[in-house]
Parts: structure tokens; C-alpha cells; sequence
């Protein structure tokens, strides 16, 4: 099924060190982004006042919608540990 979505996802830390740092990490991970993906899914990732907010835009397959935000909230725990 083709889609079109936008998503605003906010994680509240508040420290402002903290969430710097796992913004800093996400966005390394979004760069990494496949060619054929850059086309149809927009990641951008921020922090402000403690909180890290990621949008995302999205136009293609519902499945690797899922698959993206699935990895986007692997990717916030991976470095929730590490900070």
C-alpha cells in the first residue's frame, strides 16, 4: 500500500547535554541513509530544551515506513544506553 506521511516524534530528557548527544547520534545515522531511500523519506533530527525531535516525511510502502521508524526507535535506545 503507497503512503504519504509526516510524523513528529519528541523524547523528553531534560538535560540538555543528553539530548544533544543522542541527537548528534541519530543524525549520523540518518546521513547513512540508502540512495534509493533518500528519494521518498525525509529524517531530520534536533534537540531543544532537553528534548530531541525527529520529523520525518515519508512518500512510498507502508512496510518500510514501519521499517524506518522501527529503526529510528532502535537507534534512540542504542543511544540512550550509551549516554
Amino acid at each position: 500500500m503507497r503512503i504519504e506521511a509526516t510524523a513528529k516524534i519528541i523524547w523528553h530528557y531534560g538535560s540538555e547535554e543528553r539530548a544533544k548527544a543522542i541527537a548528534q547520534a541519530l543524525e549520523v545515522d540518518n546521513a547513512s541513509l540508502p540512495e534509493g531511500l533518500k528519494k521518498s523519506l525525509n529524517v531530520v533530527t534536533r534537540w531543544e530544551d532537553g528534548d530531541v525531535i525527529t520529523k520525518v516525511k515519508y512518500s512510498g510502502e507502508i512496510e518500510t515506513l514501519i521499517k524506518a521508524l522501527d529503526d529510528l526507535v532502535f537507534s534512540i535506545k542504542i543511544a540512550e544506553d550509551v549516554t
